[in-house]
């Protein structure tokens, strides 16, 4: 079999934890793709997602950008539960924008080449919205869930450095 010539994409859900695990070191944040029940607070749950309603970008070309959509939801609980998830979801905006501006890549992931935000962050009232699967009826006593929505556009990493185990050998 020839050689694979179209660069291979790591997990978007990798790429953007990894951003956020980097960003928020050393700070006790629980930072995730799911949703549990007895998840720990502060929470960032973040995951590559297909919303109806959402258009992602335009790729100019498939084989070296893909476009994805990401949900970003902070969880906080406390008496400034409401302060905190808007300051938690600003910071994870920075992150986000920061790792696009710095170029930062991460191995074997790739890195983002474009941002935009699709829906600003603002506070909703349960575990996921309406065009998600609703894993809880409502948030825990005195937790508090915001919700932003971005539009990236992703490069590959350096050719042949995805660990894919459905690639072929050569």
């Amino acid at each position: 079999m020839s050689p694979i010539t179209v660069p291979v994409f790591g997990s978007a859900n990798k790429l953007v934890l990894s951003i956020f695990r980097s960003f928020f070191v050393g700070q006790d944040i629980h930072i995730g793709s799911l949703f549990t029940e007895d998840m720990a607070t502060p929470a960032i749950i973040a995951r590559h997602e297909r919303r109806s309603g959402t258009v992602s970008h335009d790729a100019a070309d498939s084989r070296y950008l893909k476009p994805v959509i990401i949900s970003v939801n902070t969880v906080t609980s406390g008496l400034e539960a409401e302060r905190d998830g808007h300051d938690l979801q600003e910071m994870c905006r920075v992150a986000l924008v920061e790792a696009q501006l710095k170029q930062l890549t991460i191995p074997g992931l790739g890195h983002i080449s474009n941002i935009e935000n699709s829906t600003v962050a603002s506070k909703v009232s349960d575990w996921a919205t309406s065009t998600g699967v609703v894993q809880y009826a409502a948030l825990p006593k005195g937790a508090v869930r915001y919700e932003s929505i971005f539009r990236l556009i992703i490069r590959p990493p350096v050719s042949g450095s995805v660990n894919n185990r459905f690639r072929p050998l050569a």
